[in-house]
Parts: C-alpha cells; sequence; structure tokens
C-alpha cells in the first residue's frame, strides 16, 4: 500500500520516500493536525499536511535544518500562529536525492536520540540490570542520582565515589555497575569487561 496520496505534487518522489524509510524499519501512519504524522519505529520523523510533506527536526536535526534554510511549519490554531519543528521539504530537495537521503537519515537519528533522552528521564537507578534500592540509594549519597548521571561517570568512577564512603567494596558491585551501565546483567557480563575491570581493581589495592 502506497503511504502517500495522489494530492502530492510530485507522487514518484513520495513514492521513493517511502520505499527508504520502509528500509529503516515499520512505517505507520498516526491522524494529526488534519493531515497525518509519520512514524518510523514508533518515532515522528515527518508530517504531511495540505499535500506537502515536512520533517520533523529536533535536538542536532533541528539546527542543521535551520542553518541550511529549510522553512518551519507554520500552523493556525483558534486564529494563533504556532511555529513548529517540521522543516518543509521543497522542490529542489526532491530533485537531490543524496540530500533528500541525509536529511532524512538525520531527522530519524535525532528522533531516535530525543526518545532514548526522555525514556532516561523516567528510569530509576534501581530499575537498571543489576540495581536494587540499596544500591540507589548508596549511589544517592555520593551524588550519584540519575541514569544520565551514573553512565556518564562511567564504573569505575562511581565505584571510586562509592568507595570514598566505604573502602572494603567488592569487586562483585564493579561488576554490577559495569553491567548496569552496559546492559547486561552480571552473570552475562562480557569476559572482555570482566578481565578490564579486574586488572583495575587489582591496581587498588
Amino acid at each position: 500500500m502506497l503511504l502517500f496520496d495522489s494530492c502530492f505534487s510530485c507522487f514518484s518522489c513520495f513514492s521513493c520516500l517511502q520505499g527508504l524509510m520502509e528500509n529503516y524499519g515499520h512505517i505507520k501512519q498516526k491522524p494529526h493536525f488534519g493531515g497525518y504524522r509519520i512514524l518510523v519505529n514508533h518515532v515522528i520523523i515527518g508530517q504531511v499536511l495540505d499535500g506537502k510533506f515536512y520533517l520533523r527536526g529536533c535536538l542536532f536535526a533541528e539546527l542543521q535544518f535551520e542553518v541550511s534554510g529549510l522553512q518551519k511549519l507554520v500552523y493556525t490554531k483558534k486564529g494563533v500562529p504556532l511555529i513548529l519543528k517540521y522543516f518543509f521539504i521543497n522542490e529542489m530537495l526532491w530533485n537531490d536525492n543524496l540530500l533528500l537521503c541525509y536529511y532524512i537519515d538525520l531527522a530519524y537519528k535525532a528522533a531516535v536520540e530525543e526518545l532514548s533522552q526522555k525514556q532516561l528521564l523516567h528510569i530509576r537507578i534501581k530499575d537498571l540490570p543489576n540495581m536494587n534500592m540499596s544500591i540507589e540509594r548508596a549511589l544517592g549519597k555520593v551524588g550519584i542520582t540519575d541514569v544520565g548521571y551514573l553512565k556518564m561517570l562511567g564504573a569505575k568512577a562511581c565505584y571510586l565515589k562509592l568507595r570514598q564512603k566505604k573502602v572494603n567494596l567488592s569487586i562483585k558491585l564493579l561488576f554490577e555497575l559495569a553491567g548496569a551501565i552496559e546492559g547486561y546483567h552480571i552473570a552475562v557480563l562480557p569476559e572482555s569487561i570482566k578481565i578490564e575491570l579486574i586488572t583495575w581493581f587489582n591496581s587498588l589495592t
């Protein structure tokens, strides 16, 4: 089934766009603002409105689209114009397949990154692999209160902070921290990571 209808002035371009988007994964439409949004793997990457297609620009994609001079979508709601983070794909872009592909890829990656950042805000440390309330409280006492900061510091730095409060910490905790950050249960933590951590741990004593 074709995703884009015959109201578009450049049907062949939109057909190509659909084929390109399918390479990223599952595509679906969602009614919105009298048109519909385009979602790929459950992230919004575009908006179709009044026969025109707009790419969603968030995070680094928004900056790139603005620098490139793409026009933002202005939507009027109850007489009030709203400037949205959707950028019009004009005829020139439809004629430049390489640039269009680059913009689509940028929009998708930025949308995935934004979703990932939002999800991190709602995940507590105790919800990560190997973590529990006790470890979360201990980390909180040394200033590590969220998943983002935990991952930014890394297992070794987190371990050293905890060690300032309690000297005799086991290497098991170091493995647990590394697993939490990398997304592994301690039982399946890769051997290469374990060897590196063991070497580092032994250098502390």
